[in-house]
């Protein structure tokens, strides 16, 4: 076997690792501030603090809101370690990668829809305890930007599994 394609499996099985321990890390911290300081540290808005912090508001709706974000990165997570296994086992360019790679992306463009959607559900519920609400709605360019990125890529990784196989029937 090709020493780069060993050297690219080890790079794998290294970040499959470090994406794990990245997201216990992430997971205890946000444990340990929800528990210990009762505080809510997960992609959050001045309006969801504002609500956090406000005796009027369900700390219950306020939880349900960020749920779906938090759900997605254990998805995101799960999608990633299959890719990196696959990536790891040295199979880059099978029909299970790309599958795990178009997950990926869904998930990307699921995150910037439900990021939009919370801060406008999170600003209904703020209009509703107090008199002035100011939804700002975000759309982070980085994100669209990084979406069209991963597009190409999986183009690319398509076309270099067709040209793989052209060679193959070639020879």
């Amino acid at each position: 076997m090709n020493p780069n394609i060993k050297k690219l499996m080890k790079i794998s099985g290294l970040f499959r690792v470090l994406v794990l321990i990245a997201t216990a890390v992430v997971v205890i911290y946000l444990g340990y501030s929800y528990l210990v300081e009762e505080e809510l540290r997960f992609s959050i808005s001045h309006l969801f603090l504002e609500l956090w912090n406000d005796e009027r508001a369900n700390r219950a709706v306020l939880l349900a809101i960020q749920t779906p974000l938090f759900i997605t990165l254990f998805i995101g997570v799960y999608w990633l370690q299959k890719l990196l296994g696959y990536y790891q086992q040295g199979q880059f360019f099978c029909r299970e990668t790309m599958t795990c790679y178009l997950w990926l992306i869904w998930l990307k463009v699921f995150d910037v829809v439900l990021d939009i959607t919370q801060a406008l559900v999170t600003g209904y519920y703020h209009g509703s305890i107090f008199e002035h609400t100011r939804i700002e709605v975000p759309i982070d360019f980085a994100d669209i930007t990084t979406i069209l990125l991963m597009l190409v890529i999986a183009y690319l990784l398509k076309a270099a599994k067709e040209i793989e196989e052209e060679n193959r029937e070639f020879i």
